[in-house]
Parts: structure tokens; C-alpha cells; sequence
């Protein structure tokens, strides 16, 4: 007893220790800055709550908006052009020096007036260059600056060098003098005056673009943003924006991080202090199991983790996920109400990172406690297929409700959801694969497992069968009653009848020194008492051996080590002591490696396991010597104190006795006693 209390004590530190890493953990993989975060499309309802402004903040407009006006001031904005006097001055001047030095000769007076009045109104109206008139291009107006003064000019009013060239050459004049001009290179003297001022229309345009308003309208604080149901339009898409930047922005601030963690963290322990408290309170066999331990808080700290980084850095649906698996895996390993209750704690403590609490909470617990129910004893394929068909289902109509309820017309229902669920029942379906594992991690066994093992045709079992007959046909029997009072007591029926199969493999070895196996012969007889009680005990380590070497589970192990508990071969320690009278047998020599039975299912075995080999001895089989027999031998088991260590109560002994009469009763085809007849009735029978 000692030690038991030494062991839940280090295994409730653990427990402690367990708690702290998963809190840390769970919190550690939240992502930051969530609060306010909402999952919503334009054109669907708002399937949220009303939401009210907590404070006033402006109205955002969109990028396509502002990028919109911003083109359009693009398009219409007039470049700036500097203008340079003396350019016409200079070229003008030497215009007139060329016709007095060359041009006089050819043309006469009249065609060079012309000419000249022609180039200064080409250059008093703007020339431009080839690359800048590009730049005009599509432009109603620009600016022109000389020294301190500009002034707008129409661009349709400018000519390039080339249109100022045929405007000059197009001036009235005789054909003859024409046709000398031409042999003349008058485009020497139509130079650019009008440039591009490329610094000044950049710092122009940039002050115009920064005055654009990013801005269009004002939310007041205490106004409703939205309700409940009311479809998510345009302008509502930009206000609940604009709210959502301002809180995100919010979020990077230091007092903001203190108070969202330090809540997170708080609501956690909360958590998974439930899940402490429940399991002091109402598992304190699960609390002398490490590994049970472990896998429970390993599974949902694991779980939780996933939730967390699938927020932080996934941008898909949170209802993909399949948390349901974590509820299948907790029920088929544990019982339903630590299954849900940790479940419970899954949902609960990742409520607080998704985008959808409300409907996450409803529709995981939904799917959750569907899972438990329907997994109440996972023993074909089929059953897992089938429990991922009924959460699907769960999901559907839970959707399906809560729609109704948020919105105004059904048509308006996001169906991309059912989408969603259906993937994720289909990712359930990999629970199955991951059974295996987690038997070999933490050293369960499911009821898979169980029913494979119990296959006759199992090469150990089929050894079993050949080599000690009499002893497969004791097992079967102590499988069948053991099954029963199991199923009666509501224990583990499926761990009971497989562990009676192999509970006496031992004897596979050492077949004719055990009873149910002999014909006629007897080796005993040549055998000291205590090489014989050797022989017997030692079936239980031979066993043990043969499970090792056949890999069977450490439940099944457990059930071979106990089904004799710390017991003696009473028969040869009473023969030695008579054949050595005033000598006192040590006991170590005569008695079984042990221990005693831990268990509900232990228990059940060990009484199973004396009851059918007794009853073999009985000379006939009536209700009277098979209830008097199993009285015998179970309150025998009882006295000498083997169910000291295991969790069954009398009242639960005593169904034990009522089922094994009634299976033996079965069993043996007992009948009534029929009174002989006598007279007349002896007569007419006969």
C-alpha cells in the first residue's frame, strides 16, 4: 500500500509537470494578435453577432479606389516645360545674318519677310522636341515658367521641331523662290524652346498624389458596423476593414501583447485545470498509468499545437481540420468521460485562436461527442467509416441550424462549408493507420488488436491447440465465462476473453504434467514434490517468455504474471508436507511468481481460470454441486486475500459467482431431478 501511495504521489508530480508543459506550449503556439480577426464575404451575410464600434476611426477607401483617383489625377495632370527666350532670339539672329550673307541671292525680299514672321510665331507659340512631344501626348494642357511666372498652355497650340519646320517652309512665296529655299538647310535655325522639366513635374505630381484623401467617411463610436444576418455589401466590406486594421494595429502595441497573453494564459490554465481536477477526483487509476499519463496530455497538447500553427499560418477554413480525430483516438483508448472531458479541453482552449469561435465550439462538440458515442467499442474497420459518415452528418445539421437561426433567408447559406466537412471527414479516416502506433508508443492495446489476437488461427494459439489440447480447450472454456462476468460487471469484455487464450501458453512446453493434457499417465509420480511444484509455477514464466517472443501486448502479459497471483501449488505443498512430517515446507518452493491481481478484468480471469479447472473434478454436474463449488473456490481466493490490490467490491464478486453458475449450468447441460414413478404411472410409462 506503501508503494501504491509513493507512485500516485510521483505520478501526480508528474501530472503537475505534464499541466505546465502543455499550458506553455498551447500558448506559445497561439498566434499573435488575433483578437478581432473574422472570417466574412461580400455578398453573404454576417454570420457573427452585431458588431458595434468600440471607438470612432475613419472609413478606408480600397486600394482600387484610391489607385482609381490617383490615375485618373495622373491623366490629367499638366507636366511643367521650361521656356528659354533666347533660343528664337539667337536662332532669328542668325536667320537674318544667313540672308544677308547667303539667302538674299535667291530669295527676294517679300519670301524672306514671310519667312522670318513664320519662325518668330513658331517660336513664340512653344517648339518642342521629339522626345518631349511624346510626353504631351494625351494632354489638353502643360505649364510653361519663365524666371518667376508660369502660365498654362494648350499642348495643341506647341509644334515640334518637324511640324515647325513645314509651318515656317509653308509661308507665301513665290513657286521660284520656293524651289531656290529648298536647296537651302532652313532647319538649322528651328532649334527647342520649350523643355521638359522632369524635377519639378515629379515634386508637382507627388504633393497633388499625396493630397488624395485615403479616406471617405467617418464611424462614430457606439455605431453599429453591422448585424447579424445583414448581407456584407461594398461599403460594409470597407468600414469592418478599416475597424480591422485599426485593431490589428492596436495589437502590435506592448500594453495590447501583455493583455492578450496574459488572458490566453490564464484561460488555459483554466483548461486544462479542469482536466487535473478531473482526474485527481475521478481517474486516480489512470494516474498510477505514466503512460496513460502521457498520451492524454501529449494528444491534446499535440492537437491543440496543430489548431494553433493551422491559424498562424494557414489561410484555410479552421472546419478542414480534423479535431474530431483527437476524440476518436481518446475514446478508443480511454473511457468516454475522459474522452470527452478532454476533449472538452481541446475545444475550449483553441476557441479562443479561430476566427469563428461561437460556431467552432458548437459544431467541434457536436462532432466530438457524435465520435464517442458512436465509438463505444471499436472492434471492425467498418465502424470507423461509419462514425466519420455520422460526423459529417452532425456537421451538416449543425450548420444547417445555425444558419437558420443567423440568417434571413436560407438561400443566403454559405454551402462551401459542407465542402469543408466533408474533407474533413475524410482526413478522420487516418485515425485508423495511427492505432497502430500509438499501441506501440504508449503500450495499449484496442480492441482491434484484441480481436486479432483472439484468432485461433494465430500461430500461438494454433501451437497451443496442437501441443497441449487439453489446455486450449481450458482456455476456451475460461474465456467464455470470463467474457461474461465481465460484460456483467461492465468491465473490459473484449481484454478478458483474449487474455483467457493465452493466459496458460506456458504449458505449451512442459503439455503432460498438467492434468487437463494427461491420458492415463501421470509424470508427477516420478517427480519429487518440489520438482514437480517447479514445473507447475513455472508456467507462468514460460509464458511470460513466449509472449515476448511472440510480441503479444503488455495487457496480455499482465493477465499470464496474475491469473495465479502469489498463490501455492496447494496439491504438492501438502504432499510434501506428508511425506516429510515435523518438517515445515518453505513456501517459496510451492508458490506462483505472482503478483495478485490488479484488476476488475485480472480478477475476473483468476476466478474464471480456478472455477473451470475445479469443475472438470465434479462426479455430476447439478445446480446444487456447481453453486456449492463455485461458492468453494471464490470465497477460498477471497479469504486468502488475492483481490486486496484490485478494485472489486463483494457485491461485484457475488455477480461474478451468480454468472459463472449460470455459464457452467449451460455449459454441462445440467437437468432437473425427475421423481421415479410408482404404481400404476411405473406401468403405463413402461
Amino acid at each position: 500500500m506503501n508503494d501504491k501511495r509513493r507512485l500516485i504521489k510521483s505520478n501526480r508530480n508528474l501530472l503537475i509537470l505534464l499541466s505546465v508543459i502543455s499550458v506553455l506550449l498551447t500558448v506559445y503556439s497561439m498566434p499573435a494578435g488575433h483578437k478581432g480577426k473574422y472570417s466574412y464575404t461580400v455578398g453573404k451575410p454576417w454570420t457573427y453577432n452585431v458588431l458595434i464600434a468600440p471607438f470612432s476611426f475613419s472609413i478606408e477607401k480600397s486600394a482600387d479606389v484610391w489607385q482609381a483617383e490617383a490615375d485618373s489625377l495622373k491623366a490629367s495632370f499638366a507636366p511643367y516645360f521650361s521656356r528659354n527666350a533666347s533660343v528664337g532670339e539667337n536662332e532669328i539672329a542668325q536667320f537674318d545674318r544667313y540672308y544677308r550673307d547667303s539667302l538674299s541671292k535667291v530669295v527676294g525680299v517679300e519670301s524672306y519677310r514671310s519667312l522670318r514672321s513664320r519662325l518668330e510665331r513658331a517660336y513664340k507659340d512653344g517648339i518642342v522636341s521629339t522626345q518631349d512631344e511624346e510626353l504631351l501626348s494625351g494632354k489638353e494642357l502643360f505649364r510653361t515658367y519663365e524666371g518667376n511666372t508660369s502660365s498654362f498652355v494648350q499642348t495643341q497650340t506647341v509644334r515640334s521641331v518637324r511640324d515647325a519646320y513645314r509651318y515656317v517652309t509653308d509661308a507665301d512665296m513665290y513657286v521660284y523662290d520656293r524651289y531656290k529655299l529648298l536647296q537651302h538647310n532652313l532647319e538649322e535655325f528651328i532649334q527647342p524652346n520649350i523643355s521638359y522639366d522632369a524635377a519639378r513635374s515629379d515634386a508637382d505630381l507627388e504633393a497633388q498624389l499625396n493630397e488624395i484623401s485615403h479616406y471617405r467617411g467617418m464611424v462614430v463610436a457606439d455605431q453599429k458596423i453591422i448585424d447579424q444576418g445583414e448581407i456584407v455589401d461594398e461599403e460594409k466590406s470597407l468600414i469592418i476593414k478599416s475597424y480591422l486594421d485599426i485593431v490589428n494595429e492596436k495589437a502590435s502595441s506592448k500594453q495590447f501583447q501583455i493583455l492578450t497573453w496574459t488572458g490566453r494564459s490564464v484561460f488555459v490554465i483554466l483548461c486544462f485545470l479542469l482536466l487535473f481536477v478531473y482526474l485527481n477526483l475521478y481517474r486516480m487509476d489512470d494516474i498510477e498509468r505514466r503512460s496513460i499519463l502521457y498520451f492524454l496530455y501529449g494528444s491534446i497538447t499535440l492537437f491543440t499545437v496543430c489548431v494553433g500553427l493551422f491559424c498562424q499560418y494557414s489561410g484555410w477554413s479552421i472546419f478542414l481540420f480534423p479535431c474530431s480525430m483527437l476524440a476518436i483516438m481518446l475514446r478508443i483508448f480511454l473511457d468516454s468521460r475522459t474522452a470527452f472531458t478532454g476533449y472538452l479541453v481541446f475545444i475550449l482552449s483553441t476557441s479562443q485562436i479561430v476566427s469563428m469561435p461561437y460556431e467552432y465550439v458548437l459544431l467541434q462538440l457536436m462532432a466530438g461527442l457524435t465520435a464517442i458515442y458512436t465509438l463505444k467499442e471499436l472492434s471492425q474497420r467498418s465502424q470507423i467509416l461509419r462514425t466519420c459518415l455520422l460526423i459529417f452528418i452532425s456537421y451538416s445539421l449543425v450548420w444547417i441550424a445555425l444558419q437558420m437561426i443567423q440568417l434571413d433567408d436560407i438561400r443566403d447559406m454559405d454551402t462551401w462549408m459542407f465542402l469543408f466537412f466533408a474533407i474533413n471527414s475524410v482526413v478522420i479516416l487516418l485515425v485508423y493507420p495511427l492505432l497502430f502506433v500509438i499501441e506501440k508508443l504508449f503500450g495499449f492495446t484496442s480492441n482491434v488488436t484484441l480481436i486479432e489476437l483472439s484468432n485461433i488461427n494465430n500461430p500461438l494459439l494454433r501451437e497451443l491447440a496442437e501441443k497441449a489440447p487439453g489446455t486450449f480447450q481450458h482456455s476456451m472454456q475460461v474465456s467464455t465465462l470470463a467474457a461474461e462476468a465481465a460484460r456483467r460487471l461492465k468491465a473490459n469484455p473484449a481484454l478478458v476473453r483474449t487474455a483467457a487464450l493465452y493466459h496458460d501458453i506456458g504449458k505449451i512446453d512442459s503439455a503432460p504434467f498438467f492434468t487437463e493434457n494427461q491420458s492415463g499417465v501421470n509424470p508427477h509420480d516420478r517427480l519429487t514434490p518440489q520438482e514437480s511444484a517447479r514445473i507447475i509455477t513455472g508456467h507462468v514464466e514460460k509464458g511470460l517468455e513466449l509472449a515476448d517472443k511472440y510480441g503479444l501486448p503488455q495487457a496480455i502479459r499482465g493477465f499470464i504474471s496474475s491469473h495465479h497471483g502469489k498463490g501455492v501449488a496447494r496439491y504438492f505443498y501438502i504432499k510434501y508436507a506428508q511425506a516429510n512430517p515435523g518438517q515445515e515446507p518453505d513456501e517459496k518452493d510451492f508458490s506462483y511468481p505472482g503478483p495478485n491481481p490488479y484488476s476488475k478484468e485480472t480478477a475476473i480471469l483468476m476466478m474464471a481460470d480456478a472455477v473451470e479447472a475445479a469443475s472438470r473434478s465434479l462426479k455430476e454436474y447439478t445446480e446444487e454441486s456447481i453453486g456449492e463449488l463455485v461458492d468453494k473456490i471464490i470465497d477460498t481466493q477471497v479469504q486468502e486475500g488475492y483481490f486486496k490490490d484490485c478494485p472489486i467490491n463483494s457485491l461485484e464478486i457475488n455477480r461474478v459467482k451468480e454468472t459463472f453458475k449460470e455459464k457452467l449450468r449451460t455449459m454441462y447441460h445440467t437437468r432437473i431431478s425427475y421423481p421415479e414413478p410408482t404404481g400404476g404411472l411405473h406401468q403405463k410409462i413402461k
